[in-house]
């Protein structure tokens, strides 16, 4: 039996005359997670989309189970038993739990028709393990994006693949949902199992890797590391970035007695009941709670995506009512969504994303002065550091953690006042963190207000002022963050509502 259940060897890849793999060189072992680091744009997403067919390499070997194999093709990867859970959502969102994850693979009976009961049996096996409940006949959009992200791994898991490539699997779930996640792959690793890990939570390098490959510019730096428990975060960053982060939560407190908005009561009826809180100007009010807390959907309904059935909002102190998003536009209010298909124009460019809300200074005669919109978009490409060839690159072509600052400098171009984030540094690097938190500085420094939701308990208390608990709807809690631990946290996530 060969040593490496797959091999990537000297791999190398172009696009439109850039290189960006250069002679990777990449191995994994039967039943092991192997974690594969780097900053967005380093190469990590590109050398696992050659793996699994995507893209083809333009020179170099891939070995599995020590035979050379050409990979034609996404189908072709999977019969070769290698299984990709994509950071961004493939889901059929209209069918139930039980299509999506048997999609292309369903059950068959002897009379060559779908085994539903099979599949459902199957199905409620694997989220059994797991100790999640949920309603597997269920439309999939009836439930949070951090189910929807356990859904897309158990359908690659599903069709008994021997290795599992993870795609920033975490970045959408709890603390609870991730203890979940890791006690199903140490069972698959029993199994045989492989897992090529991709991360930018560096604690979970420790807490599920085996052995950890870091990846710079398109190449490997250094060897693997075989021994992870001979190494640091801070070794890791320092190989990931080529220099340490002194800093990694970088909060500058700004927070003023005015009252930017205030809930008074706030209901949908359906999602969240009863909701107060007040958000000061140059404050970070970061928003805690498990799935199904409520969290994003109060984020919509404050955007005027959700309508509020009871209770009222004060904005600068007169009565204010959401009615769309063109209207809380208009009064300065900002969203940046978890999930960056609902946030950006993937198949535009980068001037037009940032600009798209901006008309001042843009727009004569009804139409877009592109010279004005690429020095508008070069600006905040420049403040952001973001890893783009021009202001009319399209979007869809920038790594996630790239789009996720194209998010954020939309709305600072806008001139938003009030920021509403839901999980702002979902796939983004430790690199890029430390620039996303000193951008909340800044919104915060010049009378801004940032409402954060964030599954990053670390996150949370390092860079808010003030932190309200959610669960089932209702709030459970008002923290200030200087005196509060992640254990506190989660029992009031997980506790009895405030009296």
């Amino acid at each position: 039996m060969a040593e490496y259940i797959l091999e990537m060897k000297d791999i190398v890849k172009s696009f439109y005359g850039i290189t960006v793999l250069r002679g990777v060189n990449f191995g994994v072992r039967p039943g092991e997670v192997h974690v594969l680091l780097g900053e967005n744009g380093a190469g990590k997403s590109t050398l696992m989309k050659i793996l699994s067919g995507v893209y083809k390499a333009d020179s170099g070997d891939i070995l599995i189970d020590g035979e050379k194999a050409t990979v034609r093709d996404p189908a072709h990867s999977l019969a070769l038993g290698i299984g990709m859970v994509y950071q961004e959502l493939s889901l059929v969102p209209e069918v139930s739990v039980v299509e999506n994850i048997w999609l292309g693979n369903l059950p068959a009976n002897k009379m060559k028709f779908v085994d539903w009961e099979a599949a459902k049996k199957k199905t409620k096996q694997i989220f059994d393990e797991l100790g999640i409940d949920i309603d597997i006949n269920a439309k999939t959009s009836s439930y949070d994006l951090g189910i929807q992200q356990l859904i897309e791994i158990f359908r690659v898991i599903s069709k008994d693949v021997k290795i599992v490539i993870l795609d920033e699997p975490t970045s959408s779930l709890t603390d609870v949902e991730v203890e979940k996640l890791f006690h199903i792959i140490s069972e698959l690793k029993k199994q045989g199992i492989s897992f090529v890990y991709i991360t930018h939570k560096l604690e979970e390098v420790f807490e599920i890797g085996d052995r950890v490959t870091v990846l710079r510019d398109g190449s490997t730096i250094g060897s693997t590391i075989e021994n992870i428990g001979e190494t640091t975060e801070d070794d890791l960053v320092r190989m990931m970035v080529g220099r340490t982060i002194d800093e990694q939560y970088p909060k500058v407190s700004s927070v003023t007695p005015e009252v930017m908005l205030e809930a008074r009561g706030v209901s949908d009826g359906k999602n969240f009941f009863d909701v107060s809180f007040a958000l000061h100007k140059g404050e970070v009010l970061g928003v805690a709670g498990l799935v199904g807390s409520g969290r994003s959907n109060l984020a919509r309904a404050l955007f005027g995506l959700r309508r509020l059935t009871k209770g009222e909002i004060i904005y600068k102190g007169k009565r204010y009512t959401p009615k769309n998003p063109s209207h809380a536009i208009e009064n300065r209010f900002g969203l940046i969504t978890k999930d960056r298909k609902d946030g950006l124009l993937l198949h535009m460019p980068i001037r037009t994303n940032i600009c798209v809300s901006k008309k001042d200074g843009l727009v004569k005669g009804g139409f877009r002065l592109r010279g004005n919109e690429n020095k508008e978009a070069e600006k905040y490409i420049k403040l952001l550091n973001i890893d783009a060839s021009s202001p009319g690159q399209k979007a869809r072509d920038l790594s996630g953690g790239n789009q996720q600052k194209v998010a954020v400098a939309r709305w600072i171009c806008n001139g938003t006042e009030l920021f509403i984030m839901d999980e702002p540094t979902r796939g983004v690097d430790v690199g890029a963190r430390v620039e996303v938190y000193n951008l909340i500085n800044e919104i915060t420094a010049n009378g801004g207000a940032v409402l954060m939701i964030s599954s990053d308990m670390p996150e949370l208390l390092g860079i808010s002022d003030n932190i309200m608990v959610m669960k089932k709807g209702r709030v459970t809690a008002m923290l200030e963050s200087g005196e509060c631990t992640q254990e506190l946290i989660l029992e009031k996530a997980a506790g009895s509502e405030i009296k």
